[in-house]
């Protein structure tokens, strides 16, 4: 735009432009400027609105925009052989290769792109670009060719076409030097062998020009519904094979009756009535795909599916809930028991880690592993994810407190639940211990009932309180909290059933107090307690300190140390005042996350138990109001690190003149070194590097 110097005395020393016209900024983008619809693609369809998918299920498959690369060809690219020319169209566009002498009668050939000449990166030069040959198409695909296409630059392109590609050998040779002198002499050339057959073409021009003159993806080239048409068509295709969270994104995979009798019903089943979750539908694709409705019936027969709120079916109509009734806190109490309920979260990611690491489980996913196998992973594995689910729960309900203005924790409950006021204790994961863990995390919509109804009747009383008690934007920001923490709350309650059946099956359905997937040595060891929760059950692998000196004791102490610098890590994020200051500290505490879940899982192989030692000052401790407060804390955790050997000697040094610490007994060559520099990228050096620096930008609660 062109900008003068402006004359007016009141405003000296401004530029403004001269003249509207000229500075005006007009969309090029003819969907953007017109006051009608554009005929031609939707506007979803447009590049610069959509992903550039390049796979069914989302706005366009942008296959088909390369697809038309050379003016006048069009190349089907989704073979296994290569990019068959399918077509010389548009017709004004492919009349300069008809006039060369091409044929509409020799597609019947079967014509395939045999060699692509063009500039296909930056570092290439764009007067004699490499020329990239096709001819191991087993190997390479039509695809591959497609990837080439689609990296052409703007400008002086040429393509040899011919039957389908040839073994390197005298036919791909002369297309080649033919190639070679057509580049040279900007002229195409047609070859035929005498009995008129097409020998192979050489043809060169500018690659395409998508966009028309008015920036729309040009109507002359790509006809509507050409973008999309290899995406999942009709849309029931689509949502009867994709599944597990993958596209279409509102189809559920499972859910329960709508009496909530059955938590597991296959949602396209062909019997519409109750049908229960069999063995064949849970672990086999073949047989769960024949009870089924197919495609024809999907197509046909769609309105039979029943409507799903909150995975659970429904009717020909749904009702919404009645909402709960109790008790209506006020904003302090609710203040109140978002603090307890915390400390719950702590206590429970414990528990649920300390019963993982009882089953006798590989760590990561087996590779082609029997039934049997498959099973006791992934029951162990839903366990673990879920103890992961309860730390980013145990973020949220701080959160929520920092919202309301109150005081954050990292405190761990010693009774869990209201109405189960059952303490805390650590076992192996024993059929008790399993169904304890359901009964937890069983769904309520009482207020009064269970620990989702705790957080039910926290929800509700938030959503009662009026502008002048809380801010109306803070209160809604609290409610989506707290209602992720419910939802998310009624999937443990699933996963945790799932966890069972796959150990039960593991275990031949067995409910033994012991069953056969707890490892040996101290996890089988019965403990003289009675069971917290069943008084007449026996516990077993109760936490057992090692010998002093021992290796295990070493792991132990290693253990204790990296989860109190973790929950301390974990206090001084939540209580630091700068929201981008505290989410990049708690991105810097899941590293301890990778390294304590290290240690832990070696003890547990071992047949040694983690002990999760919490201090006897840490439930008194005083909330972190000051960098003061923060750095003695701080200091604390790496006084535990140094004397546990997780912490380097080298590392002293770094801290010494900021943090001074204590004189404490080292001990020599830790044994997780090596574990440990592979648990995580970022060393624990420096993630308390990081939280040195990070006390001293912030200010706390």
């Amino acid at each position: 735009m062109k900008i003068s110097k402006n004359n007016n005395p009141w405003r000296p020393n401004e530029f403004s432009p001269q003249d509207p016209k000229e500075w005006k900024i007009f969309p090029r983008n003819l969907t953007a400027r017109a006051a009608y619809i554009v005929p031609g693609n939707p506007t979803t369809t447009r590049p610069e609105d959509a992903v550039d998918n390049c796979y069914p299920g989302l706005e366009m498959d942008a296959r088909n925009l390369h697809k038309y690369f050379f003016p006048g060809l069009y190349f089907e690219v989704y073979r296994d052989d290569g990019a068959r020319l399918a077509g010389l169209t548009p017709s004004d566009r492919a009349a300069q290769w008809i006039n060369l002498g091409l044929k509409e009668s020799d597609l019947q050939d079967d014509l395939f792109l045999w060699i692509l000449k063009g500039k296909t990166a930056a570092d290439e030069d764009a007067v004699n670009p490499p020329a990239i040959e096709f001819v191991d198409t087993k190997t390479l695909g039509g695809l591959y060719i497609w990837r080439k296409a689609n990296a052409l630059f703007p400008g002086k392109t040429a393509v040899a076409i011919g039957p389908k590609p040839p073994a390197k050998g005298d036919s791909l040779n002369a297309a080649k030097a033919q190639l070679d002198s057509s580049w040279n002499n900007n002229n195409s050339h047609v070859e035929r062998d005498p009995t008129g057959k097409l020998k192979f073409a050489v043809l060169i021009t500018d690659r395409s020009v998508y966009l028309s003159n008015q920036g729309v993806i040009d109507p002359d080239v790509y006809k509507p519904g050409e973008l999309t048409r290899t995406l999942c068509t009709p849309w029931t295709y689509d949502f009867r094979d994709c599944q597990c969270f993958y596209w279409a994104s509102n189809k559920p995979d499972v859910n329960s009756s709508e009496d909530g009798k059955y938590q597991y019903l296959n949602f396209q089943r062909k019997n519409s009535n109750i049908e229960p979750q069999t063995e064949d539908i849970a672990n086999s694709y073949e047989a769960r795909r024949l009870r089924e409705i197919d495609y024809a019936e999907m197509m046909i027969d769609w309105e039979q599916l029943r409507p799903v709120v909150n995975g659970r079916e429904y009717g020909e109509s749904y009702k919404p809930p009645i909402p709960p009734k109790g008790r209506i806190l006020t904003l302090e109490q609710i203040k109140q028991e978002l603090a307890y309920l915390a400390t719950v979260e702590h206590a429970l990611a414990v528990q649920y880690l300390y019963a993982y690491y009882s089953v006798n489980a590989p760590a990561d996913e087996p590779q082609d592993p029997d039934l049997k196998t498959f099973r006791i992973w992934k029951g162990a594995n839903e366990v673990f994810n879920i103890a992961i689910d309860e730390m980013r729960h145990l973020h949220w309900v701080n959160q929520v407190l920092k919202l309301l203005g109150a005081e954050t924790t990292v405190k761990r409950a010693a009774k869990i639940g209201r109405r189960f006021e059952v303490p805390f204790y650590l076992q192996s994961l024993t059929s008790t211990q399993l169904q304890w863990f359901i009964d937890v995390e069983e769904p309520s919509r009482s207020t009064s009932a269970g620990l989702d109804g705790m957080y039910v009747g926290i929800q509700t009383s938030l959503q009662q309180l009026s502008p002048e008690e809380l801010d109306p934007e803070t209160q809604r920001r609290a409610v989506e909290i707290i209602k992720l923490i419910i939802d998310e709350g009624e999937g443990h309650y699933v996963r945790f059933s799932t966890a069972q059946q796959n150990l039960a099956f593991y275990d031949n359905a067995g409910r033994s107090d012991l069953p056969k997937y707890i490892r040996g040595g101290q996890w089988s060891k019965p403990c003289d307690q009675p069971n917290p929760e069943l008084p007449n059950s026996q516990l077993y692998g109760v936490p057992q300190v090692e010998k002093l000196g021992s290796e295990g004791f070493i792991l132990q102490k290693q253990s204790d140390a990296v989860y109190l610098t973790l929950i301390v890590f974990l206090k001084l994020a939540f209580a630091m005042q700068d929201e981008k200051i505290s989410g990049k500290s708690l991105r810097q505490a899941i590293s301890l996350m990778f390294k304590l879940n290290a240690i832990n899982f070696q003890l547990a192989e071992k047949g040694l138990t983690p002990l999760f030692t919490i201090p006897k000052w840490w439930e008194s401790d005083p909330p972190v109001t000051s960098q003061k407060i923060a750095q003695t804390l701080l200091n604390t955790a790496k006084e535990q690190l140094l004397e546990s050997g997780v912490l380097q000697t080298s590392a002293i040094a770094q801290f010494a003149q900021k943090a001074p610490l204590t004189e404490s007994k080292l001990l020599k060559e830790p044994i997780l070194s090596q574990v440990l520099q592979k648990a995580h990228n970022e060393s624990i050096d420096e993630v308390l590097a990081h939280f040195d620096n990070a006390i001293s930008q912030t200010t706390f609660q």
